[in-house]
């Protein structure tokens, strides 16, 4: 190789190497300033969330659509699980904003675990369009004597209040869906509310004008203003009615949402027994007011357990 040729192939590799080291460098240097750009955007996004959760969510969310499509079909445990991976222990809260009211969902249960996959699968989706802070208890009485509702909602009042300093109770059956995502499930502090005046079961009309069942709202303060329910209704019926006559004989007027607004479909079940000393019991409501309901209840809990989409309260109760 001549001393020309040895010059030019050492000149040519120099330059490749000063080429190498330039690109080196400038890679180095843009992928520097896309970590800084990412690790900015990332502190831009959690301080905006943080930034959120100081600011109070809308009275009336925007993302309400009014009317819904009604889903009977039952889900899997496994399908709605993942479907809510953002519900944890049974409670859920916005991340964009902060809930005006921390809501407690009581639902009285026994022997209905189809009824509450599917009701799961919708309130769910219904709660979070309403940008909610809220928890659902399903609270289950064990076998033995028949199923008292009025009870059951005391033992979740009571249960609920233990875990957090709930605002509103909503007092809900589990064969409900709401219909219409404008039935905001928050709670009037001068009044109780009635969500559930045109049920499909009833031909979506006012059974009768004293009706308070279904799904109803009330603060803590309303809720302990009537000693919650009587605990003597053991079987179907009477616990409504009673229910109802204790909050005007506080004093107090009921809300009823408008029809077009609180209808709700039904989930076909077996008719329970009536209770048949149900108008006996009420007959006799006003004297027995405050002796019998929130001040003298007594359960032995058998389990209270945070179940992925709600937490789960099995007691065993007495006459």
């Amino acid at each position: 190789m001549t001393i020309t040729n040895r010059f030019l192939l050492y000149a040519f590799i120099t330059i490749q190497l000063l080429v190498i080291c330039v690109w080196m460098n400038l890679y180095r240097r843009n992928n520097i300033t896309h970590q800084l750009s990412k690790r900015d955007n990332n502190t831009m996004t959690v301080t905006k969330k943080a930034k959120g959760r100081h600011r109070k969510c809308p009275l009336i969310p925007l993302n309400l659509v009014g009317s819904l499509k009604i889903d009977k079909t039952r889900q899997t445990w496994e399908a709605c699980e993942r479907k809510y991976s953002m519900v944890k222990d049974g409670r859920y809260k916005p991340d964009d904003c902060t809930a005006r009211q921390k809501v407690a969902i009581l639902i009285p249960f026994r022997d209905r675990e189809r009824h509450l996959t599917i009701f799961l699968n919708h309130i769910h989706a219904f709660l979070m369009k309403q940008q909610l802070e809220y928890a659902i208890y399903v609270v289950e009485q064990a076998k033995g004597l028949e199923f008292n509702r009025g009870f059951l909602f005391n033992v979740g009042f009571k249960e609920a209040l233990k875990d957090s300093d709930y605002d509103c109770f909503v007092l809900h059956d589990v064969d409900l869906l709401p219909e219409n995502d404008h039935n905001i499930y928050t709670c009037p502090v001068d009044q109780p509310k009635h969500l559930a005046v045109a049920s499909e079961k009833w031909q979506y009309r006012l059974p009768y004008t004293s009706y308070f069942g279904g799904v109803s709202a009330l603060t803590r303060e309303q809720y302990e203003a009537i000693n919650g329910f009587s605990n003597s209704f053991f079987g179907w019926g009477g616990e409504d009615d009673d229910f109802y006559n204790r909050v005007m004989w506080s004093k107090m007027s009921i809300y009823r949402t408008i029809n077009d607004v609180g209808r709700y479909s039904s989930l076909e079940h077996k008719p329970a027994v009536a209770n048949p000393q149900r108008h006996e019991i009420v007959s006799k409501g006003k004297e027995r007011m405050w002796k019998d309901g929130l001040n003298t209840l007594k359960y032995e809990t058998l389990q209270k357990t945070n179940k992925k989409l709600y937490i789960h309260v099995s007691v065993k109760i007495s006459k």
